[in-house]
């Protein structure tokens, strides 16, 4: 089953979010709403500790996050 995906898994820098637990980056240029790269990590893999992420719930959660930053 999948494990739920929620903001405070993610980091977000200058230029890109990161999914911690997954190492998911999400590249984008300021002022974009868009992606302009996505290296996925172990997303959708089961980690070590077992739990395991779906694609489509963190790129969700990263997009909800990056339209929340300033343009």
């Amino acid at each position: 089953m999948a494990t739920p995906v929620v903001p405070n898994q993610f980091a977000v820098g200058k230029n890109k979010i990161i999914h911690k637990p997954t190492r998911a980056t999400f590249s984008f240029e300021t002022g974009h709403t868009t992606f302009k790269s996505i290296n996925w990590g172990g997303a959708e893999e089961q980690l070590s500790s077992g739990l395991d992420y779906r694609k489509d719930d963190i790129i969700r959660v990263a997009q909800q996050l990056l339209s929340k930053l300033p343009r």
